[in-house]
């Protein structure tokens, strides 16, 4: 890899990067956003830009904001500090051993998948629902492998949230607190923490903001969303806040396996193994990047112009981060924006990169590439929202029974209830009852026959708007099954037993009100004639869920963490691991 000894630039050029950012920003059609850029152990430029809420309180480089998937290093460190404390190991021991609830449906394989393969995307542990930690490891023991075990690279969430769980377990207290004592408090991290909750005790934290389309991004017509206080059942995964001034000081350690201002804070070792690739991703490569594209522990590992780096995107509903790191070049660049769309935050970093390092420019990073990627997903979703990928719809086959005869609760092992049910018209509507289906963080998603007995089902949220075919099926012996499918993703669920009979619904009262796009845990509905809701019978507490990542589908974020994520599409581009 190339060594460089590039001079600091001048306050010319950070002028220069400043009118170019601000720029960028207002094309790739982004409310807010925070840069920083450490370079020879010092933080160089940090700058924010833009608002970070409605009440257009400006967003600066101490601006706090989710970190998403950048959370999956910090889980890996503090993991690695167990590992240098004998208690763990990253590839001898089964992780079940560790996590005795972690048990998978082939035998074999409980006794092989180790903490390596969980945390480098390699294992069989691939799960597209969301539930409670532990309901959720519980609900393993259902899963059907999808993918020959060390074979595919297969991004995901859960397979953390297990691997975070494991670190508890071992370290004897919740994870948050692991990664505190183990991670962020000896680097000295004051801006960064876990939960929506705990941010919003800070004076400086930035809110959550989508468009409708890449034109109204552009002009500012801006969708507000909500913190949504259901994210801490994915911490390990993807819930910690920071800013771009504790995320360079991150980034610092990391490029000196875990040194920090002459003093070693965190295992060097563990912190080389983490840095060290054990998964080959796709390789759909731009020139600029180079021919290994692999994964390491929670770090993406890749080279830019024969520069090696290190890199993390990450996304949350509302939310963007990316941060890279050259580390022969001791230069390392965080990004952070309040845009559900930002492609701007995977190119960026190059952009600056050239600069630094004196690189000839072969990319427009910020004004073209940036704008040409957030329009493809902006233009996904738009293909997401007519059902594109569905069947041809075949007109006038009308369904063989009355609507009654499909409200249902109906059950899937591993994702859970899915509730069915007749909701009586109001307003606008003709009076008429009509089908509604409740299910994860979707309460009363309308539903509308499509032909023969599949239904066409509308989910909408903050950052949804999207349809799934549902089919049920009517079994030799009378009972019924309901068949859901989402783009390449399908399952079927069993009516429960004296499942609910045919009733009226309306939304809860404010006070039994889930969140705007949460929804309490449990399998159980509390059900009269005015209202429904699900009752949380999980870790004796209410709580709250809402996954992580997924851009191919919503509903793929919505069930739970796999697959492919948003990050991953804006840097499908380079080939990125995510």
């Amino acid at each position: 890899m190339v060594q460089h000894e590039s001079p600091e630039p001048s306050e010319s050029t950070f002028r220069r990067w400043a009118t170019d950012i601000e720029k960028a920003r207002l094309i790739n059609g982004i409310p807010g956003m925070s840069v920083a850029v450490m370079h020879k152990g010092k933080i160089i430029f940090a700058q924010g830009f833009g608002r970070r809420n409605e009440n257009n309180d400006p967003f600066t480089a101490e601006t706090i904001a989710p970190i998403a998937s950048q959370t999956k290093a910090f889980t890996a460190a503090a993991i690695g500090e167990l590992v240098a404390e004998g208690k763990m190991d990253w590839d001898k021991t089964p992780v079940s051993t560790y996590l005795p609830e972690f048990q998978l449906k082939d035998p074999y394989l409980n006794s092989q998948v180790t903490m390596a393969d969980i945390l480098s995307h390699r294992s069989v542990v691939f799960l597209e629902t969301a539930h409670s930690r532990r309901e959720l490891i519980k609900r393993l023991r259902h899963l059907d492998v999808k993918y020959p075990f060390r074979t595919e690279f297969q991004y995901n969430n859960v397979g953390y949230i297990v691997a975070g769980e494991a670190a508890a377990q071992v370290a004897g207290m919740p994870y948050e607190d692991a990664v505190r004592v183990k991670v962020i408090d000896p680097i000295g991290l004051t801006n960064t923490g876990f939960s929506y909750q705990e941010m919003q005790t800070r004076p400086n934290y930035a809110m959550p903001y989508h468009a409708k389309t890449m034109e109204d991004a552009q002009q500012g017509k801006f969708i507000a969303g909500e913190l949504d206080l259901s994210y801490a059942n994915d911490s390990a995964a993807g819930f910690i806040y920071s800013n771009v001034l504790d995320m360079a000081t991150w980034a610092k350690t990391m490029m000196h396996n875990g040194e920090l201002d002459g003093k070693q804070i965190l295992n060097k070792e563990s912190i080389k193994t983490i840095q060290t690739a054990h998964s080959i991703c796709p390789n759909n490569r731009r020139p600029d990047f180079g021919s290994l594209n692999a994964y390491g522990f929670g770090r993406g590992i890749d080279s830019y112009k024969g520069h090696a780096i290190y890199y993390h995107g990450g996304s949350n509903p509302g939310f963007r981060s990316n941060g890279v790191q050259f580390p022969h070049a001791d230069l390392a660049v965080v990004v952070l924006t309040n845009m559900h769309h930002a492609a701007l935050t995977s190119y960026l970093p190059f952009y600056i990169a050239d600069s630094v390092l004196g690189l000839r420019p072969t990319q427009d990073w910020l004004f073209d590439v940036a704008v040409v990627d957030t329009q493809v997903l902006y233009n996904d979703d738009a293909k997401s929202a007519c059902g594109e990928e569905f069947p041809k719809q075949i007109k006038n086959r009308p369904s063989n029974r009355a609507l009654e005869d499909y409200v249902g609760v109906y059950e899937h092992p591993v994702y859970g209830t899915f509730e069915v049910a007749l909701k009586r018209g109001s307003g606008k509507e003709d009076g008429r009852p009509r089908l509604v289906c409740s299910f994860a963080i979707f309460i009363d998603s309308p539903v509308e026959h499509y032909h023969y007995e599949t239904f066409r089902v509308h989910l909408t949220e903050f950052t949804a708007d999207h349809y799934m075919l549902i089919s049920f099926v009517i079994g030799d012996d009378g009972t019924v099954s309901l068949r859901c499918n989402f783009s390449d993703f399908e399952f079927t669920c069993t009516q429960k037993p004296q499942s609910l009979p045919p009733r009226y619904i309306a939304r809860p009262p404010p006070s039994r009100q889930p969140p705007k796009y949460g929804v309490t845990l449990g399998n159980e509905y509390s059900s009269s004639r005015d209202q429904v809701y699900r009752e949380t019978q999980a870790l004796d507490q209410k709580e709250y869920y809402d996954p992580l990542h997924g851009h191919h589908s919503r509903l793929r974020e919505t069930l739970g963490g796999g697959g492919r994520g948003q990050e991953d599409d804006e840097n499908k581009a380079r080939g990125g691991c995510l």
